[in-house]
């Protein structure tokens, strides 16, 4: 009997909250605790998933699978750690695909049990693209910034999740400031009434990473918000996970660092002292 893998699909009802930087770290921090992964960009009008990953060596995408000039296995690629399927970029590779079909496809990488985990990597929203990817999850992780229109829409995604018949695996609050104006982790609770199971808190290093094309987590390891993206993974991976003493100093000196103005030298704190 084949053990298959869980299908998760990483869901949001509006774009820019950071869903492919979750699913790139998430995926990668899986394969540390020895999870086989596989990444899929189901955002296929405006596919990151690949870019985000630090990966650009590819020939065939999910495009052709859906259009049938190729099986979704020679879409599989490997790349820091994980696996993954990109999409085209390419405007003519959108013509004529069905969306429906995205569930057969992500079946067929299913049929293997040396998967552990598929994450979907979503489009925003409720068109066809983002409820095709709903669909063919079996698991929802909705992503969010911790304002409230953002929850606001992950409500709405739950709605139309839960019609489906989908699991609430949680939500993963993106880009966390403390700001006055952000809701905590137990507002974001008590208003959707299902766990916070993320915190990922802002990080420069992710934009920065991001620059020369490396996922944050391969980019600055001991950086606050991979310690973060390595929690969420041994939480769905179910193993445990405790920060090495690198991690820790360098959370600290982040912290010190935070105190002093930006792009401050060490010449002149010499010179002040």
């Amino acid at each position: 009997m084949i053990n298959l893998a869980r299908v998760i699909g990483i869901v949001s009802g509006k774009g820019g909250v950071g869903k492919t930087t979750v699913t790139v770290n998430l995926a990668i921090a899986l394969s540390k605790f020895g999870k086989r992964v596989i990444a899929v960009d189901c955002n296929l009008s405006a596919p990151h998933l690949a870019y985000y990953l630090g990966a650009y060596k590819y020939t065939t995408t999910f495009n052709d699978a859906l259009l049938d000039k190729a099986n979704i296995t020679s879409a599989l690629y490997h790349h820091n750690g994980t696996m993954f399927v990109p999409a085209s970029t390419a405007l003519e590779d959108l013509i004529s695909i069905d969306v429906v079909e995205i569930k057969d496809h992500v079946k067929k990488l299913n049929n293997n049990d040396v998967i552990d985990f598929i994450l979907l990597d979503s489009a925003p929203g409720f068109g066809r693209e983002a409820v095709a990817a709903l669909d063919a999850s079996d698991e929802m992780l909705y992503v969010a910034n911790p304002v409230y229109p953002m929850i606001r829409d992950v409500m709405k995604c739950m709605d139309v999740a839960r019609g489906f018949g989908k699991k609430d695996l949680g939500i993963v609050l993106n880009m966390v400031g403390n700001a006055r104006h952000e809701l905590s982790l137990k507002d974001v609770q008590s208003i959707t009434k299902i766990p916070v199971i993320g915190e990922i808190p802002f990080d420069r290093s992710i934009v920065n990473g991001l620059s020369v094309r490396k996922p944050v987590i391969k980019y600055k390891p001991h950086s606050k918000s991979s310690v973060q993206f390595m929690r969420l993974a041994s939480l769905l991976a179910g193993e445990k996970y405790k920060p090495s003493k690198t991690r820790v100093v360098h959370q600290i000196l982040e912290g010190v660092k935070s105190v002093f103005p930006q792009r401050i030298k060490v010449s002149d704190l010499v010179e002040e002292f």
